[in-house]
């Protein structure tokens, strides 16, 4: 008897001992499940094996392989993953508090849509948090897209926003509505995008962003502006790799669509050759100065005065300087007072041709203001 008893107790030890060492409950059951699951390369228990060690749900809490987890699921595309790790990072307690860290993840999940996300990162653009410069329109830009889905805390921070500036507010508000319009497949939107993306107004430089649009307006809309743009975003390489041949092709095409930058583009090209080929110079600056560039009516007035390219002709040459001068050109405003004070191919007249330097002055030319100084 006695020895059935100790049998009995020695079992029971056991059995404590085995209950305690392998039992599992639960929670650690679905764990080591989603783990299993997650190290098999499923993207959304990748996600959840996060949120167990985030929140201490069937192991001990641990941010570093919390977020370990969320980058991989963000890896592989989940967006929602992508919000939890910028979370991390911005709270600070499980992980080191890591703006830098945590902005591209929050860039990617406030583009997939995630409202929290853009009124966050409207708060970083705000505040100039994780390396960005502070830059108020694109602060004003991702509050009025959260603000669109509902957020709270957007639409407080566009009141502010509004109230502070509101001329600049309504600027940003009409670039928020062409990138919808942009969005939607118009072309001349997607134009006006591009053009505000690369001038970096109302928003921060972003040549990327300019050259995706101005591609879209280009193949989607023949937009010769939009040619010439990318013409010269080819060429100095912004947002691409440089393309000489892609940008000439582009240039080509823009010019022969009559678009005057592009014309003056070519001519400029033509002029500066070794040997300059004065004859298609003159051809493509007369072609942009009947498109109104002011810079082409210069140049045809002042190859006219030359002869180069052409014949010369003073009473033509002044017809173009005066155009080029009546649109604030100083250069040819400047031409101009020294052709009517030195009588160069038409009577002296010394009151116009003051009246011409001062104006040409008065716009900053400095040649301008040191002849009428003297």
């Amino acid at each position: 008897m006695k020895n059935f008893l100790k049998i009995a107790v020695a079992l029971l030890v056991a059995a404590g001992i085995y209950a305690f060492v392998f039992y599992k409950t639960p929670q650690q059951r679905t764990f080591a499940k989603t783990l299993t699951q997650a190290q098999a390369g499923d993207v959304p228990s990748a996600v959840k094996t996060g949120d167990f060690y985030a929140q201490g749900l069937g192991v001990e809490p641990n941010g570093a392989q919390a977020a370990e987890w969320y980058r991989k699921a963000a890896a592989l595309g989940d967006t929602g993953a992508a919000w939890k790790l910028a979370q991390l990072y911005i709270q600070g307690t499980l992980v080191k508090q890591d703006y830098e860290e945590a902005l591209p993840y929050l860039k990617l999940s406030a583009q997939a849509g995630n409202v929290a996300a853009q009124a966050e990162l409207a708060r970083f653009y705000s505040e100039g948090l994780g390396g960005l410069s502070a830059s108020k329109g694109d602060s004003i830009l991702w509050n009025l897209k959260a603000s669109a889905m509902g957020s709270q805390e957007a639409q407080e921070a566009l009141r502010a926003q509004r109230e502070a500036d509101p001329d600049f507010y309504d600027v940003v508000n009409r670039f928020s509505a062409t990138l919808l319009l942009a969005a939607q497949g118009n072309t001349q939107a997607q134009l006006s995008a591009g053009e505000g993306y690369r001038m970096g107004y109302p928003v921060t430089k972003n040549d990327e962003e300019a050259l995706r649009y101005f591609t879209l307006a280009w193949q989607e809309g023949q937009l010769p502006a939009a040619a010439f743009e990318l013409s010269e975003m080819y060429q100095k390489g912004e947002g691409t790799e440089k393309d000489e041949n892609k940008a000439l092709e582009l240039l080509g095409a823009a010019a022969q669509a009559k678009n005057p930058s592009a014309q003056y583009a070519l001519g400029e090209r033509a002029y500066k050759a070794e040997p300059a080929n004065y004859q298609d110079a003159f051809a493509w600056f007369s072609n942009a100065a009947e498109g109104g560039l002011a810079q082409a009516q210069y140049m045809t007035g002042f190859m006219l005065m030359q002869g180069q390219g052409t014949e010369r002709s003073v009473p033509l040459a002044i017809e173009f300087f005066k155009k080029a001068a009546n649109q604030n050109d100083t250069a040819a405003q400047y031409v101009l007072g020294q052709i009517y004070w030195k009588g160069l191919g038409v009577p002296k007249d010394k009151k116009e041709g003051r009246a011409w330097l001062e104006k040409a002055s008065a716009g900053g030319n400095l040649a301008a203001r040191e002849l009428l100084n003297q």
